[in-house]
């Protein structure tokens, strides 16, 4: 219980602690697309098991700063329900599990936002002629941030299921298609 003569703890206070970072690839046949309704257009994203990793950027053992196990594996199973504004806002639900590679399962959940450019909606729904979204010479990549909460039953990462990340990263666009979510994810301590 907290004591309201303590000063309380604002944003500037808390620190932000790297946990890993992940690419997903999108498994572009698979992509379902829901259709049009009241104020934007809806799809599905599946990520590719065979190309979807989290790593640790520097290559650690263990997470700086708290000595648990850093987070290495491969994104087995994820999806993204897409929802493309009509003011060009992507907004995204996504849900992933992560087998890391000391042999636990770990599931991620978040929220994503971003900007897909002025008339990026459109070209990504439309996706025909020369009016295609980005090349694989010059990919569209909209900046995002998300939010991540994570679940296991794994005693070695159980500390996760109470914590809130942030994420910093971006989607990549190319043929009017998306391709690929990179991110970097953060927790609050």
């Amino acid at each position: 219980m907290s004591d309201f003569n303590e000063p309380r703890k604002t944003f500037l206070d808390w620190n932000l602690l790297y946990l890993y970072s992940f690419d997903i690839e999108l498994d572009t046949k698979r992509e379902e697309r829901l259709g049009q309704f009241p104020g934007e257009f809806r799809m599905t994203l599946f990520a590719r098991d065979d190309l979807s990793r989290a790593y640790n950027i520097g290559r650690e053992s263990t997470i700086r700063g708290n000595g648990r196990p850093a987070i290495r594996g491969k994104i087995r199973y994820g999806h993204d329900r897409a929802h493309l504004r009509d003011d060009d806002i992507a907004m995204c639900h996504i849900q992933y599990q992560l087998d890391t590679d000391d042999g636990a399962t770990i599931d991620v959940e978040y929220r994503l936002f971003g900007y897909v450019g002025s008339g990026g909606v459109a070209r990504v729904v439309s996706g025909k002629g020369k009016d295609q979204f980005g090349t694989e010479n010059h990919p569209y990549e909209v900046p995002i941030v998300t939010s991540p909460r994570f679940q296991t039953t794994d005693a070695r990462y159980a500390w996760m299921n109470d914590v809130q990340g942030i994420g910093f990263g971006r989607a990549v666009v190319i043929r009017s298609k998306f391709r690929r979510n990179t991110q970097d994810f953060y927790v609050l301590t």
